[in-house]
């Protein structure tokens, strides 16, 4: 007998069952016959996304080129009106039937911030965020050291002009400061023989008939030098002296001064009163040759006048100015605090603003991109550009319920434009009222 034959046949047996052993045991490991041995295969997710200003046209190829590398991912986009966003959005909260995905106004934080959850700094932490977005989105999406929204796109009040009209009068660049600002309007601006106007040279000064009456009146605040709430947060200051070169001067009351001047039949730069139309379709309309307002409007602008020459330019500023102020008033997006799908909906809001998709949507929707990198890059082109540039030095203000104090802004005006206010008691009467609303929160 051949012992060593028999001893290597003997082990290349049990090497073979060994081997059919292990193949049975993955083949069933894979197939699942063993509890819980198969791998989990992820489960599908649908999140609900609410929306404002773009159609599912807009958003499902975002979806779709999302999907691909995230295919147990679904959507479930619904467009709001935005007239009765916040009241739906607010319902929904309280009902328990919220979105998971919702659209964050830049001024919403101290009003809604406890509706929505801060995103995982595993994600993004706060460095990245500030090396990625302008400063305002800082300003207006982060509180104590945690992110509540990242904005996909950007907005800031520009100076849009009818070049017909700048031609026509003999004007051949938009001003750049305000002085030459009052300049300009009085050579756009035309009265008949009683001192009716008859020709708008811009759409200024009044509030019930200028669209963002009060962000233009708060840019100018911020331009002038007020400090528009106390350092504490619990209380207005746009009404107070400031110090400057060792004198102390009121710049919020300047500013209101300023501002309601070009409703005031006694101003030289006066240029618009009560009985125009709406300042958006007065410009349309060719009955006045400036505009203050934002790219998110510049679409319907050009669906409503599509022969209008227009141009776009920065806002204003004071005449030797240290610095550029903008006013921004833009949408973030965020989660909802109810959502069962918080991990998803964030992981999906950072591939938004990821720099190839972030340029995309801008591109598709003609508004300026949110990241700087991509902003850097709009600021050479014709429709955006300028808004793209003036972001970077944009700010606002802390509005603890945005549509009181607008109405609050819009009474200040009106009550100084009817003649009813001083510029000094009407500001005084607008900080108490808004003091009034910040304690109470």
């Amino acid at each position: 007998m051949n012992i060593g034959a028999h001893q290597i046949t003997r082990g290349t047996l049990i090497i073979a069952g060994i081997v059919i052993f292990i193949f049975l045991l993955l083949s069933l490991i894979f197939l699942g016959v063993l509890p819980g041995s198969r791998p989990a295969t992820p489960s599908q997710i649908t999140l609900e996304f609410w929306g404002l200003f773009d159609g599912s046209a807009v958003w499902q190829p975002i979806f779709d080129a999302y999907r691909k590398a995230n295919p147990n991912v679904f959507f479930n986009y619904v467009q709001k009106n935005p007239d009765t966003y916040e009241r739906d959005l607010v319902e929904a909260l309280a009902s328990g039937k919220a979105p998971d995905i919702i659209m964050f106004h830049s001024s919403w934080l101290p009003k809604h911030g406890n509706k929505i959850s801060p995103l995982p700094e595993t994600l993004m932490n706060m460095r990245n965020f500030q090396e990625t977005f302008p400063d305002v989105a800082t300003a207006d999406f982060v509180s104590q050291n945690k992110i509540y929204a990242l904005p996909v796109w950007t907005d800031v009040l520009a100076m849009f002009y009818n070049k017909d009209l700048f031609n026509a009068a003999g004007i051949a660049a938009p001003p750049k400061n305000w002085d030459d600002f009052i300049k300009v309007v009085k050579k756009l601006s035309a009265k008949d023989k009683f001192g009716n106007l008859t020709k708008s040279g811009a759409a200024i000064g009044a509030a019930d008939n200028v669209n963002n009456a009060s962000d233009i009146l708060s840019l100018l605040m911020l331009q002038a030098g007020a400090k528009m709430i106390s350092d504490d947060g619990r209380e207005a200051a746009f009404d107070r002296l400031v110090a400057v070169d060792g004198s102390r001067y009121n710049p919020g009351e300047s500013a209101l001064r300023f501002y309601t001047d070009f409703a005031n039949p006694l101003s030289t730069a006066y240029a618009w009163n009560n009985n125009f139309q709406n300042s958006f379709d007065a410009f349309a309309s060719g009955q006045t040759a400036i505009m203050l307002d934002y790219a998110v409007n510049m679409p319907r602008l050009k669906q409503r006048a599509p022969n209008l020459r227009l141009g776009v330019a920065p806002v204003p500023q004071l005449a030797n100015a240290s610095k550029f102020v903008n006013y921004a008033d833009f949408w973030g997006y965020s989660v909802s605090s109810a959502s069962k799908n918080s991990s998803a909906a964030w992981n999906f809001l950072i591939y938004l603003t990821g720099k190839d998709m972030n340029k995309y949507f801008s591109n598709t929707v003609s508004r300026p991109a949110s990241r700087r990198d991509v902003l850097s890059e709009e600021q050479s082109l014709p429709d955006i550009g300028i808004f793209a540039e003036s972001i970077l030095s944009a700010a606002n203000w802390y509005q603890v319920d945005p549509p009181a104090i607008d109405g609050i802004f819009k009474s200040m005006i009106n009550a100084v434009v009817s003649g009813g206010a001083k510029p000094a008691d009407a500001i005084a009467d607008a900080a108490a009222r808004v003091s009034s609303l910040m304690r109470k929160q």
